[in-house]
C-alpha cells in the first residue's frame, strides 16, 4: 500500500497499480487530460481537457473542471475497473442501483497524488441563517453526491430550510437547528416530508443539528428519518 505518494508525469502501467492497490484504503488524486462520457440515469459527455479527479475511500468519485465547487461528474459507491489501449487509460467507475456508468479517457502521463485522509471534528460558528448557508454551499456534508435544489422553500406547514437532490434523483429536506434537535424539530420534518409525499413527490427528511435528544432521535428512526450531526462551537 503506497502512502503520502505525490507523483509527476506517471506512466499508465504504474497509474493502474496505484489505483489496485489503494482503492478504499487511500484517497487518490489524479491531475491530467481526459474527456469524461456518462451514461445512467441520463448521459453527458465531456471533451477533452485538464482536469482533476479525486477518488475517496468510500469510493466516491469526482471529476473537477476549473471552476465552481460542484463536480462536472460524479459517482458514488462505485466499483472500478481499468482498460489500456495504445491512445488511453480508461478509468471505469460503475454503479449497479441505479445502473449507470461513468468512463475517464486519460491522456498522456497524468500527476497523481495519494494520500491518508481522516474525518476529525466539524464545528460550525454563528446562527441558524449561517447553518443553512453553510450546507447550502457545502450539500455533501449531508450526504456525499448531493446537491442544492432550493433554500427557505415556503409550504403550507412552514420554510423547508433547505432541499437536496441526491445521486438518485430523490428529494432531501433538510431541517436545520442551531442547538438541539427535540420532538417539536421532528414533528416540524414529518409535517414537511408528508405535505410532498402527498402531492407525490419522493422525498427523504434529514435533520442537521449539533445534538438531538433521545427522544426526538427515536421518533426520527421511527418514522425512517436521518440525523446528521453537525457539531456547533460557541465563541
Amino acid at each position: 500500500m503506497l502512502e503520502e505518494v505525490v507523483l509527476p508525469n506517471v506512466g499508465w502501467d504504474l497509474l493502474q497499480t496505484i489505483l489496485k492497490r489503494n482503492f478504499r484504503l487511500n484517497t487518490l488524486v489524479i491531475v491530467g487530460n481526459c474527456r469524461v462520457v456518462y451514461e445512467g440515469r441520463a448521459s453527458s459527455k465531456a471533451s477533452e481537457a485538464r482536469r482533476l479527479i479525486i477518488i475517496k475511500e468510500d469510493g466516491s468519485l469526482l471529476i473537477h473542471g476549473s471552476t465552481g465547487i460542484e463536480p462536472i461528474n460524479w459517482q458514488p459507491n462505485a466499483t472500478l475497473t481499468y482498460r489500456l489501449s495504445s491512445e488511453y487509460f480508461e478509468i471505469i467507475a460503475a454503479r449497479s442501483r441505479p445502473k449507470e456508468v461513468l468512463k475517464i479517457y486519460l491522456k498522456d502521463r497524468p500527476y497523481v497524488a495519494v494520500f491518508k485522509l481522516g474525518e476529525g471534528l466539524f464545528t460550525i460558528k454563528g446562527t441558524e441563517d449561517d447553518l443553512i448557508n453553510y450546507i447550502a454551499l457545502n450539500p455533501s456534508v449531508i450526504e456525499d453526491g448531493a446537491k442544492l435544489v432550493a433554500r427557505e422553500v415556503i409550504t403550507p406547514h412552514g420554510r423547508v430550510d433547505i432541499i437536496l437532490r441526491d445521486a438518485n434523483e430523490e428529494l432531501i429536506l433538510v431541517e436545520c437547528k442551531r442547538g438541539t434537535a427535540d420532538l417539536d424539530s421532528v414533528h416540524q420534518l414529518m409535517r414537511y416530508v408528508e405535505y410532498y409525499r402527498n402531492i407525490g413527490i419522493k422525498v427523504r427528511g434529514v435533520i442537521a443539528a449539533p445534538k438531538i435528544s433521545p427522544q426526538a432521535l427515536k421518533l426520527l428512526r421511527k418514522n425512517e428519518l436521518d440525523y446528521v450531526e453537525i457539531v456547533s462551537k460557541h465563541e
